[in-house]
């Protein structure tokens, strides 16, 4: 049996590169996917994150994460990763937190995998509907690591 997969995008589509994980999920919708792959835009709606993960076997989540790296360096988390502080999830723009929403899924009940594609944004406060030239350089190689992740 296929495992069944969800691709989440989290992120502000009016504020440029906090869009990021938005644009992913664009980018891959006009990708050939397996047919156990779905597709969620969440936008900054991640309290609807728990609901669109009930019976998937693999999440992989998709946002804009600060850090001290230069814009487009990917990172590859787990929920863990965000226990100590040690990275910042953009959730201060969102209405609810991610790691919340995985919280509250875990209550009713569904725990699947859980990866974390963090992107560090260039510009994440200036309106804007589209990325930043940084970021759309970096996109490709941002749905490539996805592809290779459901593949794996």
């Amino acid at each position: 049996m296929q495992k069944k997969i969800l691709i989440a995008g989290i992120g502000n589509l009016l504020l440029g590169d906090e869009g990021i994980g938005v644009h992913v999920i664009r980018e891959l919708s006009k990708k050939a996917l397996p047919e156990e792959v779905e597709l969620a835009e969440i936008g900054t709606a991640t309290f609807e994150l728990a609901r669109v993960m009930q019976g998937k076997d693999k999440v992989i989540i998709v946002d804009a994460v600060l850090t001290e790296e230069p814009p487009g360096t990917i990172f590859k988390l787990t929920p863990n990763d965000f226990k100590g502080g040690e990275r910042k999830l953009l959730t201060h723009l969102h209405q609810y937190g991610i790691i919340e929403a995985l919280e509250s899924a875990a209550l009713m009940g569904t725990t699947p995998d859980v990866v974390i594609f963090g992107i560090t944004p260039k510009d994440y406060q200036t309106p804007s509907l589209e990325l930043t030239p940084e970021l759309k350089r970096f996109l490709p190689g941002i749905v490539e690591a996805i592809l290779t992740e459901i593949a794996s």
